[in-house]
């Protein structure tokens, strides 16, 4: 089974070694974080003493978060994502560890290390195995009170099919089912919002 998700996993990851997406997604970091993200994380009381941005791409995100944090995680299945945000936070080395996974675990961070856990554009396209797989590692590196911000898919209309064939590659995801792989893995959802016309959900979630 670990080899049929980490396969998943890369196959998803793939996708994401090259390509213009990053320039352009880089552009609108600014407006995303006004409108998406921020709203949602400033309802909590966030510590931002150790944050983990899974599936960083080219760090645009790591670049909000550094201004907030005082120690990240940059991970990502790609060591061609992991070289370039190495390069682009040369000059800020010390407050960073940059970590090349497999696509679904987190074995190198310590058990109750992270304060906040971050995925924003990029889960919506993990395979629905991933996922649960990743919930699992964020219940065991977050601290006590910790806070968990994904956003996913919530499209559900293709549960067979290739998520290459869905709209803006979406894969088989839902709010509920999000929902539900946290309560298995003994994490509370403290907020869920739909975005996008539907097709993805932001959810905020603790340790139980």
């Amino acid at each position: 089974m670990k080899d049929k998700i980490e396969e998943a996993a890369t196959y998803v990851g793939n996708d994401w070694k090259t390509g213009s997406y990053y320039d352009e997604a880089e552009r609108v970091v600014e407006t995303m974080w006004e409108h998406e993200v921020w709203p949602i994380i400033r309802k909590c009381d966030c510590d931002f003493s150790c944050v983990l941005d899974l599936a960083a791409g080219h760090g645009r995100n790591s670049n909000k978060l550094k201004d907030i944090s005082s120690k990240i995680y940059i991970v990502d299945i790609n060591q061609e994502n992991i070289d370039f945000c190495k390069e682009r936070f040369k000059n800020d080395k010390d407050r960073f560890v940059f970590i090349k996974n497999n696509g679904t675990d987190l074995n190198e961070i310590s058990n109750g290390s992270i304060s906040f856990v971050f995925c924003y554009d990029a889960m919506v396209h993990f395979d629905s195995d991933v996922v649960r797989a990743y919930l699992g590692e964020f219940r065991r590196i977050l601290k006590p009170g910790g806070i968990g911000f994904c956003h996913h898919s919530n499209y559900t209309k293709n549960p067979e099919g290739d998520l290459h064939d869905n709209p803006g590659w979406r894969n088989y995801m839902s709010q509920s089912l999000f929902a539900h792989y946290c309560h298995k893995e003994n994490l509370t959802v403290i907020e869920s919002q739909i975005l996008r016309s539907e097709l993805d959900c932001i959810t905020l979630f603790k340790i139980k």
